[in-house]
């Protein structure tokens, strides 16, 4: 079966997503306080992390291509990077390599705003410029790209896989188990346009800041417990759940979305120093 017709964002050279989000990237910790005060007064979206200072070796590339991959995604229009101007990893060389497959990016220092206040303000209009300048076009989803977070086993995943290609929808994976937080990077980094999570069992739900994210339940106490929290049932039929991904790919929000809850986490192979 072909997938039904959904109108997506067409973000250029990046592909056709679900969503469109401008993101406030704090290249480094010490802006993600000033990157949250922008993202909310704009309507953007941004997350915490603990990356960009004091990184060595094989990580300073490697977050470099994680910020990358993340500004590149097909869900996200315009970005705008928020330095602080000592750190391992340069505003204006992350913005540089971020231009390459997203020309709508710009950058600001924090030591160079005038401080906090100064960065906030300077941010606040570029990042509204940048909203205006580069507007989406609605273009048709030809591929409904779909990862799912294997953080727990499920009776049949293949079963699953099948019903949901039946539908036109197209499936990638990540099975870390216990590990949605990393099979999520994973899944963004392979341009899931949806993620369905099975989370596991001792685990809460959570989301991701790019990508609407499905929850699963588990039949465990814990799931039980907060079963408002997730978007289907233990029980949920691969039909059910193959209707919802069509829902939330034409603009229906999830229960994460909607809670703002989630976090991102970057790759690493080496310890801070």
């Amino acid at each position: 079966m072909s997938l039904p017709e959904i109108l997506g964002f067409g973000h250029s050279g990046r592909g056709v997503g679900v969503r469109d989000h401008q993101l406030i990237l704090p290249s480094v910790v010490c802006s993600t306080r000033v990157s949250r005060r922008i993202a909310a007064e704009v309507g953007a979206v941004t997350f915490a992390h603990q990356h960009g200072c004091g990184i060595i070796g094989i990580d300073v590339a490697g977050i470099d291509d994680f910020f990358v991959d993340l500004a590149s995604h097909p869900n996200v229009g315009s970005v705008l990077i928020v330095s602080l101007g000592c750190e391992t990893i340069q505003g204006n060389e992350l913005c540089a390599k971020i231009a390459r497959f997203n020309p709508s990016t710009q950058y600001i220092v924090i030591q160079e705003s005038g401080g906090v206040e100064g960065a906030v303000a300077k941010g606040i209009l570029l990042a509204r410029v940048l909203a205006s300048q580069f507007k989406p076009s609605r273009q048709r989803i030809e591929e409904l790209v779909v990862g799912i977070d294997f953080s727990r086993q499920i009776a049949d995943p293949r079963a699953l896989v099948d019903a949901l290609a039946k539908q036109g929808i197209t499936c990638i994976s990540a099975d870390q188990i216990h590990g949605c937080a990393k099979n999520f990077s994973t899944l963004m980094a392979q341009k899931a346009q949806v993620i369905l999570s099975f989370t596991s069992e001792n685990q809460p739900p959570t989301g991701f800041a790019l990508i609407p994210v499905i929850n699963v339940a588990s039949a465990s106490p814990l799931h039980n417990a907060i079963m408002g929290e997730f978007d289907l049932k233990s029980d949920a039929t691969s039909e059910e759940i193959a209707a919802l991904i069509l829902k939330v790919a034409s603009g229906a929000k999830t229960i994460s979305e909607a809670n703002q809850s989630g976090e991102i986490v970057a790759p690493r192979a080496v310890r801070s120093v």
